[in-house]
């Protein structure tokens, strides 16, 4: 009986740790932080993090590129103006963090940030993209909670990108080219407005986790039976009755969240028939 209950408590701390996207591959690389400018200005360390989470900042700090061993920068939580196009000068940094500062765009001077492989830009009012954006050899980009309501088609350009979230967004439909991704392994689309997906998904060969939960799916589109690396599938809390046959041929899949449809008892048992070896929770 207690390992019946220890192995609940560990599915529900994955799938929670699944739903939100929080398991990083590798630790994170520890370098001294600082808390302004002029101290990380005399810090001769090969590498810093500044760190200026809601210190009230209402504009980027002037001379973050004359800090040469800049490599993370986090503005988090600070009612910024804007961003400046001086941002592109910040080639040394490797890991920004923008989420909670207000932005409703970004200038495409970004696109001088070829060292950038972490980006953060949550929580903010984002209605589009910005195809520079789309340019920089990204592995992790964050784009939940902001409002938009489509990619652009540039985003297939992102051939490095391994982490991508989008959730709570306004998005009804997706690109054909983010199929060209095939690289990308972890996708979240929670609380968006998706019925489909288009053809080009099936591209995605690569991806082992898929978040489509609280969208307003009907049917499973065929395309996700052909992600031949699937592991893990949310599907809470969309209207579907029944799932393609297909699914069964996804022979990695070890996780389904069904939570909140409308799938018959038959259906039920039909599934855990089909995926015998994958944990599906209803």
């Amino acid at each position: 009986m207690k390992a019946l209950r220890y192995s609940s408590v560990l599915f529900l701390v994955v799938m929670a740790g699944f739903g939100t996207g929080c398991f990083p591959w590798e630790a994170p690389e520890r370098m001294p932080e600082h808390g302004s400018v002029d101290s990380a200005r005399s810090d001769d360390a090969e590498a810093i993090f500044l760190n200026l989470y809601k210190q009230g900042i209402g504009d980027m700090p002037e001379g973050l590129d004359a800090v040469a061993n800049l490599r993370k920068l986090g503005l988090r939580h600070n009612p910024l103006s804007g961003i400046p196009a001086s941002v592109g000068r910040l080639t040394q940094v490797v890991w920004f963090d923008l989420s909670e500062t207000g932005i409703s765009a970004v200038p495409q001077e970004i696109s001088g940030m070829q060292s950038l492989r972490t980006f953060y830009l949550s929580d903010n009012k984002l209605k589009e993209l910005e195809p520079a954006i789309c340019g920089l050899k990204l592995h992790y980009l964050n784009l939940d909670r902001n409002s938009l309501n489509t990619l652009p088609p540039e985003i297939g350009q992102m051939s490095e990108l391994k982490w991508l979230r989008l959730n709570g967004n306004k998005l009804t439909v997706l690109p054909e080219e983010i199929g060209r991704l095939s690289g990308l392994r972890r996708l979240y689309l929670r609380k968006n407005l998706l019925k489909d997906l288009p053809q080009g998904f099936a591209g995605l060969t690569s991806l082992t986790d898929l978040s489509l939960s609280n969208n307003r799916f009907e049917h499973l589109p065929e395309v996700v039976t052909k992600l031949v690396s699937l592991e893990r599938l949310d599907l809470e809390g969309n209207a579907l009755s029944a799932l393609p046959e297909e699914l069964g041929e996804l022979k990695d899949l070890k996780w389904l969240k069904l939570e909140r449809n409308t799938l018959t008892d038959a259906e039920k048992a039909r599934l855990r028939e089909t995926l015998p070896d994958c944990h599906i929770s209803f």
